[in-house]
């Protein structure tokens, strides 16, 4: 019976696994290309023959072809238009001599013409239109000349910097067509590649003295000698490239001679050749772990380059071991790194060759070489969809380049070394660090994006932070949790079963899980298609009969394993991992312990690990043992971080203040922060000084982050009209991002912040309790910014019962007028405010509680939402600092020189206009308002007007002059002098409003 089930199973697995290969097909093409590089022009003329293998089960009767040079033909391209978007509008607005495309094409299948149509869309994409259908399992042969314009390296990888030419993506190639059709795609700088298999046979014609660095095997004797020579000559010869200076344009002449030289290779999906006359050439030998195989390295560099370059050979030879000794053996013969600083598309892989872009150090170009190096695994061999799952490259990659740096140099300071060389305690911080630091910071401000996200639609930051860095942290996590030898055993099983194809995020998974034996569910669908994030906590500990038994509770949104160490005496004693099914899990060790940590690695990607520790002294055990630094440091997981620094401040009424700070902000922030900062005020001869405490939740859906805070102020104040003034105030707030994390053109933020207010001057006081509520709308793309606030406030006197609510609406629309980069941007606003109920004539001036029509002054800040030097100021510079909310006009209007004219507790309504200036520093801008109020004293709505000019620093800081001003704004003045007039505004107050932070600057 037992030999009848075990023949079931082997003919079930034989049944499965035939299934497999009769399910997966992909496509072939086979090219022959000739071409020529004319560098005088920095043209191409060429001419291409493919053969098309129709390996699919369908009939085909046209194919999508890729003519990505034409992605630099204008701005109105797909890249174009991303660039523009990023900031960039050398497509939009460069001149011509920049640009770049294909044309000259003329398209025959077996001989005869057929139909070729561009994309109405995207003139980077054709559809070749057959005369006769191409069956399944038969072929076409397809020709055509071409002639490429070459762009600029400026603009992106396809390009020349003089006569250094980067040529890639160069040539019309069939898009892939698989299971899920005909993946067609237009060319971008953010978002790569995704190509056929097939062979490669390319001869190049171009000057003699050029030297080549290609895909492929070198077939020319002559060359190969020709790089032979020089790689002697660099060798013999390189203390003397690095001593020698070079001019910046050194190009010597192009030879008068030419040369044809040919490349051949198999099972590639691309061919990228780069040739520059000042290259010096390093030529090495890496012999591959499992097959012994020699693979030959080539290293072309500039020779202004030569120091930082001396030991490129070293460091493509260890990239290629290591990755080979993880993944399987380089299948190919050689691997050539090739310098391309110069150029815009510096840093990119191809197979067989890469280009490097700029590094300031040896280190930083170790780096770079191995990352673009290992792309021949994760890209050339494993053929995944780049512009789709980004991450099964660019992230796997990632993965393996933070364990060669970990094998290599275990006690690396990689980031120590790149932030201000260690300074404010951030030792210790190595390569590994750089990722995980990034992606925590990103996550714990609620703007990560899931992994599996299509490449153009992650923002710049979560391209680099969450496709690159957090994928390769999970994987190192997978590592970490199977064990090298297990990981190792999966990953070269992944490498068997796909290599030269094109597998799916699923195929992944599928091998993986079948060569571990693991359920990855908590890999593959909650920690790379979603942003659920990992949190585990020690909830109980007990020693007990020689052993100590720990209770881990999952308090994040992911049911992955965790590692749990136990320590005697500071020494790591064991580590068991805890699988974590359910929310509860228990692990005991085989001794008694001291201490306990989760995640002693540090390789599970928590966001927040202040609640990873228990120690057996004293009776808080949960608590990390407090440290107490100067200034800030890296969020340790092994301390209570506790920070200090000496602070100065200053105001109209404390006059000049001194104290200290405590606070536990540190990098990445804490869930939990707090801030207790009192000063001494030598003008009031007491202590002034804020406080804050927050805790930052990150919630699974409907909101990308939710705070929930308390802030204390007090300082020196002369509210109720004398010098010995004070007030204190308590703030708790609230305040959410609203939204899933998918990315976008629109952000939305709700805030909720209440007061208790009491203004002390003996022996009057007076106390005044509200709150408000505010919702932000922001949508921007391109040339368009849109805001919208809708706001309620309500304020009363518990003393006297005497309170007002309002409501308002601020719309805010910039277009951007001038769209090259000297980027400027014309600005209209609409206000409209209006109360509801308006009784605070017993407590103070009245005028306090209005809509002010130049923005809140000190006084009129009812809520405390900034900092003023001159909160009650009536008279002096102080006076005219404003906030930009309410009416918004730029005129110093409403303070007591100008007796309180443009302030209401009725309604108004305005309009505000703001120009940057076409010509002069961005700083300088134009500006108008119009308003319309009504004031108790007027019997039909107020008219008022200004104009004039302004400097203004995005939103941190703004000075405005007037030229004109209508009629009852002039006359509301106590005096002609001009300096009363003028306006500024300064923004400061950050301390409860970190999500305001990126929004100072435009």
């Amino acid at each position: 019976m037992k030999s009848q089930l075990l023949l079931a199973f082997l003919f079930l697995g034989f049944i499965q696994s035939s299934s497999y290969g009769q399910s997966y097909w992909q496509q072939k093409v086979d090219y022959t290309i000739t071409v020529k590089l004319d560098d005088v022009t920095h043209t191409l003329s060429g001419f291409e023959r493919f053969v098309y293998h129709n390996n699919s089960p369908q009939t085909l009767d046209f194919i999508y072809m890729h003519l990505w040079p034409n992605a630099y033909t204008s701005g109105k391209t797909a890249l174009g238009k991303q660039l523009y978007e990023s900031g960039d509008p050398i497509l939009t607005f460069g001149k011509d001599s920049i640009r770049g495309g294909i044309d000259s094409l003329h398209f025959q299948v077996n001989g005869q013409d057929v139909s070729f149509t561009f994309d109405p869309k995207n003139p980077d994409i054709g559809k070749l239109t057959l005369n006769a259908p191409l069956k399944s399992g038969e072929s076409i042969t397809v020709t055509t000349p071409f002639h490429v314009q070459i762009p600029s390296g400026e603009v992106s990888r396809l390009g020349h910097i003089g006569q250094s030419y980067q040529i890639t993506q160069w040539y019309p190639k069939p898009a892939v067509y698989n299971k899920n059709g005909w993946n067609q795609i237009p060319y971008l700088t953010q978002g790569e590649f995704y190509s056929e298999y097939g062979t490669f046979d390319v001869s190049i014609t171009l000057p003699k003295n050029y030297v080549v660095g290609a895909t492929g095997d070198l077939q020319t004797e002559s060359e190969i000698a020709f790089m032979n020579e020089k790689a002697s000559y660099t060798k013999e010869n390189f203390s003397s490239l690095i001593r020698k200076k070079y001019p910046r344009n050194d190009f010597p002449a192009s030879d008068s001679e030419w040369k044809t030289i040919r490349y051949t290779q198999k099972d590639v999906h691309d061919f990228a050749w780069f040739a520059d006359k000042r290259y010096a050439v390093l030529k090495g030998e890496v012999e591959l772990p499992h097959s012994k195989r020699k693979v030959t390295t080539w290293a072309l560099f500039t020779s202004k380059n030569a120091a930082l370059w001396e030991r490129a050979s070293e460091y493509i030879h260890d990239g290629t071991y290591y990755y080979s000794l993880w993944n399987g053996d380089y299948p190919y013969n050689q691997v050539t790194a090739v310098d391309g600083t110069i150029s815009a598309g510096g840093g990119m892989e191809y197979p067989n060759v890469t280009v490097i872009g700029n590094a300031s150090s040896p280190i930083e170009l170790e780096v770079v070489i191995v990352h673009e190096v290992g792309h021949n695994w994760f890209y050339g061999i494993l053929g995944s969809n780049e512009r789709v799952h980004g991450w099964m490259d660019e992230g796997m990659n990632t993965m393996n380049e933070m364990r060669y740096m970990t094998t290599k140099y275990p006690k690396n300071t990689y980031l120590t070394d790149m932030i201000l060389n260690g300074y404010f305690h951030f030792h210790q911080l190595s390569h590994y660090d750089s990722g995980d630091m990034m992606h925590r910071i990103i996550a714990g401000i609620g703007e990560d994006q899931p992994i599996e996200t299509h490449s153009a639609k992650f923002t710049d930051i979560n391209y680099a932070g969450i496709m690159y860095q957090k994928t390769g942290l999970v994987f190192t996590y997978l590592k970490e949790y199977l064990g090298d030898s297990l990981f190792d055993k999966a990953m070269q099983s992944y490498y068997n079963e796909w290599s030269f194809k094109h597998p799916q995020p699923e195929d992944m998974r599928a091998t993986l899980e079948r060569a571990t034996g693991k359920d990855l569910s908590w890999l593959f669908t909650d920690l790379i298609q979603t942003t659920n994030h990992i949190d585990y906590k020690i909830a109980k500990v007990k020693s007990f009969a020689g052993k100590t038994t720990v209770t881990v509770k999952n308090v994040g949104q992911v049911n992955g394993p965790i590692e749990v160490t136990g320590f005697v005496k500071g020494q790591k004693m064991q580590t068991i991992w805890a699988e974590n099914e359910t929310k509860k899990s228990e692990v005991t060790f085989d001794s008694e312990m001291d201490a306990v940590q989760i995640n002693a690695s540090g390789k599970a990607p928590e966001i927040a690990q202040s609640n990873n520790y228990w120690h057996q002294k004293g009776i808080f055990g949960k608590i990390e043992p407090l440290k107490l630094q100067f200034l800030i440091d890296k969020n340790e997981t092994q301390r209570s971080n506790l920070f200090w620094s000496p602070i100065l401040g200053g105001n109209e009424y404390d006059k000049f203040m001194l104290g200290f700070a405590l606070h536990n902000f540190s990098v990445p922030s804490p869930r939990f922060q707090f801030l207790i900062a009192p000063m001494y005020s030598f003008g009031g001869k007491r202590i002034s000084g804020i406080a804050e405490i927050n805790r930052t939740w990150l919630p699974k859906r409907n909101l990308k982050l939710s705070r929930i805070g308390i802030s204390l102020r007090s300082f020196k104040n002369d509210t109720l009209g004398r010098n010995d003034g004070y007030y204190v105030a308590i703030l708790p707030y609230w305040t959410a991002k609203i939204g899933n994390r998918i990315g976008g053109p629109i952000s939305q933020t709700i805030r909720v912040q209440s007061m208790y207010r009491l203004d002390v001057s003996r022996p009057k006081q007076r106390e005044l309790i509200g709150g408000y509520l505010q919702y932000d709308f922001d949508f921007s793309k391109e040339d368009h910014k849109v805001n919208l606030q809708v706001r309620t406030d309500y304020a009363a006197n518990p003393v006297n019962s005497d309170n007002f609510s309002r409501s308002s609406v601020a719309a805010t629309y910039k277009y951007r007028y001038i769209k090259n980069k000297r980027s400027r941007w014309i600005e209209l606003r609409l206000f409209a405010g209006n109360y509801w109920n308006f009784d605070m004539y017993n407590s103070g001036n009245a005028t306090d509680y209005g809509y002010a029509l130049s923005g809140a002054s000190g006084n009129q800040d009812a809520f405390l939402e900034d900092y003023f030097f001159g909160r009650s100021a009536q008279s002096g510079i102080w006076s005219q600092q404003r906030l930009e909310n309410m009416g918004g006009f730029r005129s110093s209007i409403g303070n007591g020189k100008s007796g309180y004219f443009g302030t209401t507790t009725r309604w108004m309504t305005t309009a505000n206009f703001y120009l940057e200036t076409p010509i002069g520093p961005k700083i300088f801008g134009i500006y108008g308002d119009f308003g319309l109020f009504d004031q108790a004293f007027s019997t039909k709505p107020i008219q008022a007007y200004d104009l004039g000019l302004a400097m203004r620093l995005g939103t941190i800081f703004g000075i405005y002059f007037p030229v004109l001003q209508s009629d009852n704004i002039t006359n509301a003045y106590s005096s002609s002098n001009y300096l009363e007039r003028i306006r500024f505004t300064l923004k400061f107050n950050l301390t409860n409003k970190p999500l305001d932070w990126l929004k100072l600057l435009p």
